[in-house]
């Protein structure tokens, strides 16, 4: 056994009030016990860490250097026990405090629902305020302090200066037109023939759109006749449901809209862009009890999720 595996919070406590009042007997009072109690919780750690930590003397009691090197990082470990049950009782307040999560429409769709019913299951009190965006936009406001973690893709180095990224998993672009198109009864689709057809893109700030402009041009599509820009999958989706407009968008958004069949997946002859969706966080800036609680959530459901 270690010697920090049998030093107990009483033996802090003790060790602590005597440095600052420089008496057992004042201790003693401070902390309601008796001196005898004292005495014997800085014997037994004077024994553990093998050293003197105080000096007795008519004139009172002195830390020895033993003991001044120890009372720093006594002190800083009182202190952050202190604040791991505060925030966990902050975190089991229902409605105590909110967290801010920012989340792109793939994976406020397809993570955050579960996530948050199972995140709730596991005790999370806190009151959750969930905002959708672009990504570019959420890490911005993650930078400054007005969310608490982003649920979307990796951005450009430039981008992720002071913050941290957590790899979950790759999300792929997927071509998504409305049930009975016309390019559904081609067994390969050319991206070529996307000429003939209204095509929804991301807009050019959006993260995914230069992911998107690549493999057009790879496939020698360097410019569609008929555009619409939209971040918006209400509109989006609405629009190719009922017309005959090609959608390009990453596949979390439609996930479910493929699997109730209510848009059909075209079978491009490209291989689709991919790219990592995780959680970003201000770098050194330690979570919450309650953050901590969503973010285990997140990291489960997106590996059920694959």
């Amino acid at each position: 056994m270690t010697p920090d595996s049998r030093i107990k919070i009483r033996h802090l406590a003790c060790f602590l009030e005597v440095a600052a009042r420089r008496s057992f007997g004042g201790a003693a009072e401070a902390l309601a016990i008796t001196q005898p109690a004292v005495s014997k919780a800085i014997a037994e750690l004077e024994d553990i860490l093998g050293v003197a930590l105080f000096e007795r003397s008519r004139r009172g009691v002195f830390l020895t250097g033993y003991g001044e090197a120890f009372q720093r990082y006594a002190g800083a470990s009182l202190t952050a026990l202190r604040q791991g049950v505060d925030s966990v009782s902050q975190a089991q307040a229902r409605g105590g405090h909110t967290l801010a999560i920012g989340a792109l429409p793939t994976t406020a769709n397809r993570i955050m629902p579960r996530a948050v019913l199972r995140a709730k299951a596991e005790g999370l009190g806190a009151t959750l305020r969930i905002i959708t965006g672009p990504n570019e936009l959420l890490l911005q406001e993650l930078r400054q302090g007005d969310l608490d973690l982003v649920v979307g893709r990796l951005a450009a180095p430039r981008a992720m200066q002071a913050l941290a990224f957590e790899y979950l998993y790759s999300e792929e672009v997927v071509f998504v037109v409305r049930p009975g198109h016309p390019l559904l009864q081609h067994e390969t689709v050319e991206l070529g023939q996307l000429a003939g057809f209204t095509v929804i893109l991301p807009t050019l700030r959006s993260i995914i759109r230069p992911e998107v402009d690549r493999l057009l041009v790879s496939q020698g599509v360097a410019r569609l006749p008929e555009v619409i820009e939209s971040v918006s999958p209400d509109f989006s989706r609405r629009y190719t449901r009922t017309t005959e407009a090609v959608w390009i968008i990453s596949y979390g958004v439609v996930a479910d809209d493929l699997a109730e069949g209510l848009l059909a997946r075209l079978p491009v002859n490209a291989t689709p862009a991919q790219g990592p969706v995780g959680l970003t966080q201000r770098a050194e800036m330690p979570a919450s009890v309650s953050l901590q609680i969503l973010m285990k959530a997140i990291r489960e459901v997106a590996a059920e999720q694959g």
